[in-house]
């Protein structure tokens, strides 16, 4: 699980400092919680029995990944 929540906290991360560099532009709020929110919600799963279970399933890592990677890519390329 811990894989889970140092990539949730990367996106916490990225998101926040997103939002730090990028306030002057009108949708800072909306870009930085487009990549924090995804990092809140796994993090919550990575403590969560249930959300552990999860987890564990191989086209729930997938998902993930493609949320993660999506997140990431979207941090570093909006404007």
């Amino acid at each position: 699980m811990n894989n889970y929540r140092m990539w949730a906290y990367s996106m916490i991360a990225v998101g926040a400092i997103n939002w730090d560099y990028q306030r002057h532009n009108s949708h800072v709020v909306t870009n930085s919680l487009l990549i924090i929110l995804p990092g809140l919600i796994l993090v919550a799963l990575a403590y969560l029995k249930s959300g552990q279970q999860l987890l564990q399933k191989r086209l729930v890592q997938i998902l993930w990944l493609i949320i993660g990677v999506a997140a990431l890519i979207f941090a570093f390329t909006n404007k």
